[in-house]
């Protein structure tokens, strides 16, 4: 399902206070590269850090969805090993995640729960 989307949510700590991040990413085999653009993140907080990662989708009219999240480590990586441009952005900080736990499900919304 992660290679469904390109665009998900990076959770990690910035000096103990935790940070929700859109990001892009690309899947390479058990691992996954994120691009962080321009935030300039404090590299204690990127490299060698546990974080969460979510992907997720909603077709709201179907009333069904999925989703995947992903707990792990992340390492520095080179901007070379994202296999998408990451547009103007001049220097990317660039992490690679091992993850260590996926949980993944396909869901239904109740009836009462999809908006008309």
């Amino acid at each position: 399902m992660l290679a469904l989307s390109h665009v998900g949510r990076l959770a990690l700590s910035i000096q103990a206070l935790p940070l929700i991040l859109p990001v892009r990413y690309s899947v390479d085999g058990r691992s996954v590269t994120i691009s962080l653009g321009k935030h300039g993140l404090p590299l204690a907080s990127i490299d060698d850090a546990i974080v969460a990662f979510a992907v997720d989708s909603f077709d709201v009219p179907a009333g069904s969805g999925w989703m995947v999240q992903l707990q792990g480590r992340t390492h520095l990586a080179a901007p070379g090993e994202l296999s998408f441009n990451v547009g103007p952005v001049e220097h990317p900080q660039v992490v690679r995640l091992e993850p260590g736990t996926v949980i993944g499900s396909r869901f239904t919304f109740l009836p009462s729960a999809v908006p008309r």
